[in-house]
Protein backbone atom coordinates (compact mmCIF):
# COMPACT_ATOMS: atom_id res chain seq x y z
CA UNK A 1 0.00 0.00 0.00
CA UNK A 2 2.97 2.51 0.50
CA UNK A 3 3.82 2.11 -3.43
CA UNK A 4 1.15 4.82 -4.22
CA UNK A 5 2.61 6.80 -6.89
CA UNK A 6 2.86 10.39 -7.05
CA UNK A 7 0.79 10.76 -9.33
CA UNK A 8 -2.24 9.05 -7.65
CA UNK A 9 -1.65 10.97 -4.89
CA UNK A 10 -1.91 14.60 -6.73
CA UNK A 11 -5.22 13.22 -8.38
CA UNK A 12 -6.37 12.85 -4.87
CA UNK A 13 -6.09 16.14 -3.48
CA UNK A 14 -7.48 19.20 -4.24
CA UNK A 15 -5.22 20.77 -5.86
CA UNK A 16 -2.13 20.20 -7.57
CA UNK A 17 1.13 19.76 -5.51
CA UNK A 18 2.64 23.15 -4.70
CA UNK A 19 6.28 24.05 -6.13
CA UNK A 20 9.31 25.78 -4.20
CA UNK A 21 10.30 29.12 -5.23
CA UNK A 22 13.93 29.23 -3.57
CA UNK A 23 17.09 27.95 -5.16
CA UNK A 24 17.66 24.16 -4.40
CA UNK A 25 20.27 21.57 -6.26
CA UNK A 26 18.98 20.07 -9.66
CA UNK A 27 18.14 16.76 -8.35
CA UNK A 28 15.29 18.23 -5.34
CA UNK A 29 14.11 21.01 -7.73
CA UNK A 30 12.65 18.08 -10.10
CA UNK A 31 11.32 16.17 -7.35
CA UNK A 32 7.53 17.96 -6.57
CA UNK A 33 7.08 19.24 -3.31
CA UNK A 34 4.24 18.82 -0.94
CA UNK A 35 2.67 21.05 1.63
CA UNK A 36 2.61 19.11 5.16
CA UNK A 37 -1.15 18.84 5.09
CA UNK A 38 -1.14 17.16 1.60
CA UNK A 39 1.64 14.32 3.20
CA UNK A 40 -0.83 13.86 6.42
CA UNK A 41 -3.75 13.71 4.20
CA UNK A 42 -1.94 10.56 2.24
CA UNK A 43 0.56 9.54 5.38
CA UNK A 44 -1.09 5.43 5.10
CA UNK A 45 -0.93 5.29 1.48
CA UNK A 46 2.85 6.66 0.65
CA UNK A 47 4.72 5.89 4.18
CA UNK A 48 2.36 3.44 6.09
CA UNK A 49 2.25 5.15 9.30
CA UNK A 50 -0.28 7.26 11.04
CA UNK A 51 -1.09 10.79 10.72
CA UNK A 52 0.43 11.57 14.07
CA UNK A 53 3.91 9.87 13.15
CA UNK A 54 3.61 12.93 10.54
CA UNK A 55 3.23 15.05 13.22
CA UNK A 56 6.00 14.33 15.38
CA UNK A 57 8.57 14.21 12.38
CA UNK A 58 8.08 17.70 10.99
CA UNK A 59 7.18 18.86 14.69
CA UNK A 60 9.35 22.03 13.91
CA UNK A 61 8.87 22.06 9.91
CA UNK A 62 5.40 22.64 10.05
CA UNK A 63 5.60 25.80 7.16
CA UNK A 64 8.11 24.04 4.48
CA UNK A 65 7.42 21.64 1.69
CA UNK A 66 8.42 18.62 1.18
CA UNK A 67 9.58 15.50 -1.31
CA UNK A 68 8.34 12.13 -0.87
CA UNK A 69 11.58 11.39 -0.59
CA UNK A 70 12.54 14.21 1.71
CA UNK A 71 9.45 12.75 3.95
CA UNK A 72 10.47 9.30 3.72
CA UNK A 73 14.07 9.76 5.11
CA UNK A 74 12.64 11.80 7.88
CA UNK A 75 10.08 8.80 8.57
CA UNK A 76 12.66 6.49 8.58
CA UNK A 77 15.09 8.43 10.85
CA UNK A 78 12.32 9.57 13.49
CA UNK A 79 11.35 5.73 13.86
CA UNK A 80 15.09 4.79 14.49
CA UNK A 81 15.55 7.42 17.56
CA UNK A 82 15.44 5.73 21.04
CA UNK A 83 13.08 7.09 23.05
CA UNK A 84 14.45 9.38 26.11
Amino acid sequence: MANVSKKSVTAKTSSTPVHEDTEQSSSKASQPQYTLTELLQHADELFGVKAEVLHGVFYDDSEKLFSVEEATQKIQQFMKEKVK
